[in-house]
């Protein structure tokens, strides 16, 4: 299992943890708490964001809102994304784009900073975990189990 699996993996257990039988609550029970505390650690391995990242931050925000369509009132019109993340509607990006790299440039080494940091994590979470599974075998799963229900726990069967 990868760094990375290991979210979606304790996101598994929560949808599956209402299943009886002796073994299999003790198993869940056991990569509940191996898989919380490996959570904690690679939560602790993100770096903090650079000082002036919030500067940057601030001043790419104020940018968008002054390129920004507005509406009635003045305010800037928000797009609502599908991944949930909300962005500005940009009337003229060329314009927008040149300013953009001014800041971008004043910033340099903190957005090479942040990425730099993103990059470290990122390669982490691409790398094998050493988090040791408590197994089940499949003979001890409740008889009425769906395929469904199997793809969730896979990481933890004992094959």
């Amino acid at each position: 299992m990868k760094n990375k699996e290991i979210f979606s993996a304790r996101e598994a257990l929560n949808d599956v943890d209402y299943i009886r039988g002796k073994s299999f609550a003790y198993a869940v029970f056991k990569n509940k708490e191996k898989l919380d505390r490996e959570i904690e650690i690679i939560n602790g391995l993100r770096k903090e964001p650079h000082p002036d990242y919030i500067n940057f931050e601030n001043e790419r925000t104020l940018l968008c809102q002054k390129h920004a369509e507005k509406d009635e009132s003045g305010n800037p019109i928000l797009n609502y994304n599908p991944d949930r993340t909300q962005s500005y509607k940009i009337l003229d990006y060329s314009a927008f784009n040149v300013e953009y790299q001014t800041i971008a440039e004043k910033y340099k080494d903190v957005l090479d900073d942040m990425k730099a940091s993103k990059k470290e994590f990122d390669d982490f979470l691409e790398k094998e975990s050493e988090i040791e599974i408590t197994k089940i075998r499949i003979v001890d799963l409740p008889e009425d189990v769906t395929a469904n229900f199997l793809e969730k726990i896979k990481f933890m069967l004992d094959e």
